[in-house]
């Protein structure tokens, strides 16, 4: 058996610098995640020795960590809460995460011990990530770290009632129409389809397993109530309605968070957010298109409608009820309900106007820089995650239809108006990126003399 002492004097077993003796029987610990949840793994002794478990600060921050993750914040996010965590708790962490991992080193080089949590990619949870923010300013003000741990095994995320989140996807689909053009038919017809959408994408026991299909499944549901809609009720506008029912579930907000993850030097998580991005917008075209080709087959080529300007005021007030009810389908709590709704109102406030005095992407630059800053504001103020206020109204402004529309022509073969839409849609999502960079500075350099 070999033995050296560490710096500390302790006896160490088995261990020589550049390899390692280990015995029958002895096996490494799991290490923390998983989609099903794991557990931190218990001091054990086997064939080769001691094998101490994590104190309590170090299980404190793996867990934040995970819990981080599984809400559904974007790598930078992550990295920089998990790093103000450890040095809140006095630990020398380094941190890298992905969509689909996230690897823990504690303590000083070379001797850090390193954890890879596996988790699955899952939907926002503001709910969460406002109750995260909160618990890691509590702790950095003095809370126990036992005391927080204890609180953080106990948070349970949060899910609201079955029939509040399909009306809220109905409510969405329907606020969104005047912003697209559409008209009161149109609105009715997206409120009944968001409705069935919903049905299909709301997580449930079970679901899991059709998760992958359930974009285009979505879509083809979506489509059948809209082109059904257009046949029975003249001049409804079957496309437009269509578009509007699927706004929620559009992958604008996950190509932003990967370019914002590409211009931030986050290379692997940009890649995979925009690839997941790209997967869910042809999805959603494969199934309106499925969809077009049976309505076309069965009742013929709907006629087109004129789309007209719903009017600033108009505009407003729809998008601070859609904000609202995007807040519910990113399970928000109900205090925050409002504020989802001033923050779309806001971004969409001031984008209409800009974008008649600067262009359809400076207006898109000035009004997520507005938003950044309001959302910095309201964390200041309020003592809230600014993510509560900053993602309802970036929701609004982010290119999902653009996307959309770009795929579908490039499918239907337009492939010069495609490639155009397309480059409109990452320069729009470039400005949205650097509107909220921007803000993010301007709010640290307010904060740093203080």
């Amino acid at each position: 058996m070999d033995r050296h002492r560490d710096r500390r004097g302790h006896h160490r077993v088995g261990v020589l610098r550049g390899h390692r003796h280990r015995r029958p029987g002895h096996h490494r610990p799991r290490p923390v995640g998983g989609a099903a949840g794991t557990t931190l793994p218990a001091p054990s002794h086997t064939g080769a020795g001691w094998v101490p478990a994590p104190d309590v600060p170090d299980r404190l921050l793996l867990r934040f960590a995970r819990a981080g993750h599984v809400a559904g914040l974007p790598t930078d996010d992550l990295e920089r809460r998990v790093g103000d965590m450890g040095r809140t708790l006095g630990l020398d962490v380094a941190v890298s995460a992905t969509p689909t991992l996230v690897e823990v080193a504690i303590g000083a080089f070379p001797d850090q011990r390193t954890t890879t949590i596996r988790v699955e990619p899952r939907d926002v949870d503001l709910d969460t990530i406002a109750r995260l923010d909160d618990l890691a300013r509590r702790v950095a003000d003095g809370m126990p770290a036992a005391d927080a741990l204890a609180e953080l095994e106990a948070l349970a995320p949060t899910r609201h009632h079955p029939a509040v989140t399909l009306a809220a996807f109905g409510v969405t689909a329907a606020a969104v129409t005047p912003i697209l053009g559409g008209g009161w038919r149109e609105a009715l017809t997206a409120l009944v389809a968001g409705v069935a959408v919903g049905a299909v994408v709301r997580p449930g026991p079970g679901r899991d397993a059709v998760r992958a299909v359930s974009t285009p499944a979505a879509a083809v549901v979506a489509g059948l109530v809209c082109a059904v809609a257009a046949e029975a009720v003249a001049g409804v506008g079957a496309d437009l309605a269509t578009l509007a029912a699927l706004v929620a579930i559009l992958p604008g907000m996950a190509l932003t968070v990967g370019i914002r993850d590409l211009t931030t030097g986050h290379l692997q998580s940009g890649v995979a957010n925009t690839a997941v991005a790209l997967v869910q917008l042809m999805g959603l075209v494969f199934g309106v298109a499925v969809v077009r080709s049976l309505s076309e087959g069965w009742f013929g080529r709907s006629p087109g409608v004129t789309i007209s300007s719903a009017g600033p005021l108009l505009e407003v007030a729809a998008a601070a009820a859609a904000g609202a009810a995007l807040t519910i389908t990113l399970n928000a709590g109900a205090r925050d309900f409002g504020w989802g709704a001033v923050a779309a109102a806001l971004a969409v406030g001031i984008r209409t106007p800009a974008a008649d005095l600067l262009g359809d992407e400076a207006a898109a630059f000035v009004a997520a820089l507005a938003v950044g800053l309001a959302g910095n504001l309201f964390d200041r103020v309020l003592h809230r995650s600014p993510l509560v206020f900053i993602v309802p109204g970036i929701l609004l402004l982010v290119p999902g239809s653009l996307g959309f529309e770009s795929a579908a022509r490039l499918v239907s073969g337009d492939t010069i108006a495609g490639v155009e839409v397309g480059v409109d849609t990452v320069v729009t999502a470039l400005a949205i990126v650097y509107g909220l960079v921007v803000s993010s500075a301007l709010s640290q350099g307010r904060r740093s003399p203080g």
